[in-house]
């Protein structure tokens, strides 16, 4: 999978800034504003054009060297005095030179590198964004449950004490209900600085201040990834993984290193032409010129023993990165296999999870009910409350869970893309 170079990019976010904006969704809006202000993205783009500089670069060593100088002089001496100045074009061409032609070759897999690397860099940006947004949803949803556990703690609280009064309870359920409100009032307070955290964290992604995002629609699907057989997603992970082919194309550019350094001990050979026009001497005044055309073959015999000893660094460097391929193709399969535990594991927790919302809501009403009867004191009502807020919270977390490791997923076998966000936004309602 390719993305788009930087160019193209720019010209697809002017287009889109340029339409409708009310046609993008809340999470397609935010992406497109990382695409234009998130810094990272910008270092990988400013990598990304250094590095396509390799290629140029390792092809000029096999082009021809084109040379020009003037000089001018004056010469005194008892037997004559005169002016001389000329000028002199020269080329060289290489002809057989094995060193500049192996550079040449690992230029093209280094300009491939380059394009890998921001490529990867765009997922990235992809899957923070996803990220970033999920935590202000997970914000905003810890903050709602927060709410609504003070107000119903706040609630319980005023009927205890209302109940103590008449001398229906004693002074110990008054202290419970109060503590345990007290309690919903630091989550509270926690909540709302978790949720200005989050937003800050969508600022420095975007540069600017977001104040609204849309909510994930209960009808989001939850499902198990298909093909459930693992050995096809793993298949997929090796070939499609970005991170892996980027290692994977160190060991090219490790592999022509070696031979460059292999190529010190090998003949050169140029072809050399120079013309040559030069005017004074002792004895004229005229113009004279001169060509020559010729051939020039060089063999190093002996540098000390640094020829060797740089092949040898490079064939060790050329191991360390075969090392390197195998141990990140390792990691590329567990991270795999633990991600694709993960989603079956999200999908199983959000289905019991909500189950575990209906069984709450029937324990506390049970527990209210023998409450009002004196069958059952408030430390009792508390638990019960604290249990079903627990899992309204536990559940939109699974949730959120799911859907970040979906993407995580989508990124491990290299099907990250911009589609993927657009087929979310479908997904995001507009907040009441």
């Amino acid at each position: 999978m390719k993305f788009v170079s930087h160019a193209i990019r720019a010209a697809i976010i002017a287009s889109i800034c340029s339409s409708t904006v009310a046609s993008a969704g809340a999470l397609e809006d935010i992406y497109l504003k990382a695409l234009n202000n998130d810094a990272q993205l910008k270092v990988a783009e400013a990598t990304f054009r250094a590095n396509k500089e390799a290629l140029p670069q390792a092809k000029a060593g096999l082009l021809p060297n084109i040379n020009a100088s003037a000089n001018t002089s004056y010469t005194d001496s008892d037997l004559a005095s005169f002016n001389n100045h000329g000028y002199t074009v020269s080329l060289v061409q290489p002809v057989f030179s094995a060193s500049r032609w192996f550079t040449y070759q690992q230029g093209k897999t280094l300009d491939d590198q380059a394009q890998l690397r921001f490529d990867l860099a765009q997922q990235s940006l992809i899957l923070q964004t996803v990220e970033t947004y999920l935590n202000v949803l997970r914000a905003k949803s810890n903050l709602e449950t927060a709410e609504s556990q003070e107000r119903a703690i706040k609630r319980r609280l005023d009927q205890v004490n209302a109940q103590f009064e008449v001398g229906l309870i004693a002074i110990t359920d008054v202290h419970e209900a109060q503590a345990s409100y007290d309690n919903a009032r630091v989550n509270l307070i926690e909540a709302e600085g978790a949720l200005d955290n989050s937003y800050e964290a969508i600022e420095r992604l975007t540069g600017e201040s977001i104040t609204r995002t849309d909510l994930l629609s209960e009808e989001y699907p939850i499902q198990e990834l298909t093909p459930s057989n693992p050995e096809k997603w793993l298949n997929k992970a090796l070939s499609g993984n970005i991170g892996l082919q980027v290692v994977k194309a160190d060991i090219e550019v490790s592999r022509r290193n070696a031979q460059i350094a292999k190529a010190g001990h090998y003949p050169t050979v140029d072809l050399n032409a120079t013309y040559d026009r030069d005017k004074g001497t002792a004895n004229s005044n005229d113009w004279n010129s001169g060509r020559v055309v010729g051939l020039t073959f060089s063999l190093p015999l002996y540098q000390g023993g640094a020829t060797s000893s740089r092949s040898r660094q490079a064939y060790a460097q050329l191991d360390a990165s075969t090392q390197t391929f195998d141990d990140t193709a390792r990691g590329v399969k567990q991270s795999t296999r633990s991600l694709l535990r993960n989603v079956k594991t999200n999908v199983q927790s959000v289905y019991a999870r909500q189950q575990s919302i209906v069984s709450s809501q029937a324990a506390l009403d049970a527990t209210s009910e023998g409450f009002s009867v004196g069958t059952r004191n408030v430390v009792d009502v508390l638990a019960a409350e604290q249990a079903l807020y627990t899992a309204k919270r536990d559940y939109a977390n699974a949730r959120f869970d799911y859907v970040l490791n979906l993407f995580t997923f989508k990124q491990q076998v290299g099907t990250l893309n911009p589609e993927d966000l657009t087929g979310l936004d479908h997904w995001l309602v507009i907040e009441d």
